[in-house]
């Protein structure tokens, strides 16, 4: 039996939303105890099943919080969350709220699997290989990271890949502004050095930002800063391309008509590149499984969160890294 923590305060599109992807997952799973954070008068009138626990709460953390501030807000759904996951021996956490309160959160109460010394924030991303993704870490827990770090980051991601993906040999590359061994900051010149002395990890070199996305690697790992960046500038293309690509074909009566002959691949197009499909991200490395959800999640895209933190679970993800880290 799975048991998972769920925060249903903070995000975007509100409580409701949420809970209908609570819904949609309980109709699709039997092995699961959901404990749910909200508001207790609303969440019963939407369930009524002993695979729910309600816990009352109405107060979120706000986006901008800080880490002694989060400490001291104890009355929270999002601290109750994570607390309870340790407190209750839950297997996971998921969270729409606050990213930056949900990571300091994890971390400091979650805590780190003994033997890793920098978690990572890890974006599981679609490829154009249909049912292919790509785990690319770090996106944006800490700014600067040393070669230590990137190689965590790399053996990280090699579990998930292996455990998630079930790939035998999960193909690790480093992000670089060039495929030579000798590009990039120190730090990343330094990691390549470290990544080649690691036999548990096949290791491919460096990869360019524009390859990441082509369904060749399995993990690339990157320092926060850069990860982020990539991360926000490949979701801003990917809205801009689909803004661009509606404006095309509504431009006149023939462009109209072009589309009702292309319809079928369009559709077929969005739905390989549809990021709700994943979920959100995950942190890698602490003692239980952590999944943040999409701050903007629909209640398809929350669906797909808890799927993951489920999916997560079930292969043992936590007690396959601690194995990997003794």
């Amino acid at each position: 039996m799975i048991k998972l923590a769920i925060d249903l305060l903070g995000s975007d599109l509100g409580e409701e939303e949420l809970i209908e992807g609570v819904k949609s997952f309980l109709k699709d799973h039997d092995d699961i105890i959901l404990h749910l954070f909200g508001n207790e008068e609303l969440l019963k009138k939407h369930f009524n099943t002993d695979k729910i626990v309600i816990h009352n709460v109405s107060k979120f953390v706000p986006m901008e919080v800080g880490a002694l501030q989060f400490l001291r807000m104890k009355d929270t759904s999002m601290y109750q969350a994570i607390s309870s996951t340790m407190e209750l021996e839950l297997d996971g956490v998921v969270s729409a709220g606050s990213t930056g309160g949900f990571l300091t959160g994890a971390t400091l109460i979650i805590k780190n699997i003994p033997g890793v010394h920098r978690a990572g924030f890890c974006a599981p991303f679609l490829t154009l290989k249909e049912g292919k993704q790509v785990a690319i870490l770090d996106i944006g827990a800490s700014n600067i990271n040393t070669p230590e770090d990137l190689l965590c980051f790399g053996r990280l991601g090699n579990v998930y890949a292996k455990k998630m993906w079930n790939i035998e040999k999960p193909s690790v590359y480093l992000l670089n502004n060039g495929v030579e061994k000798g590009k990039g900051p120190d730090e990343v010149k330094n990691a390549y050095t470290l990544f080649e002395q690691c036999e548990n990890i096949n290791f491919k070199g460096n990869i360019e930002a524009r390859e990441v996305m082509s369904g060749e690697a399995d993990v690339v790992v990157t320092s926060g800063f850069p990860g982020n960046i990539y991360l926000k500038a490949s979701e801003g293309m990917a809205k801009n391309m689909s803004l661009l690509l509606n404006n095309a074909f509504r431009h006149s009566l023939m462009t109209k008509i072009s589309y009702l002959l292309v319809r079928k691949q369009i559709k077929r197009m969005k739905e390989i590149m549809n990021y709700k499909k994943v979920g959100g991200a995950l942190t890698l490395g602490l003692n239980k499984v952590v999944v943040k959800a999409h701050g903007n999640s629909d209640a398809y895209s929350f669906y797909h969160a808890i799927d993951l933190a489920y999916r997560m679970a079930s292969v043992k993800m936590t007690e396959a890294i601690k194995k990997e880290f003794e």
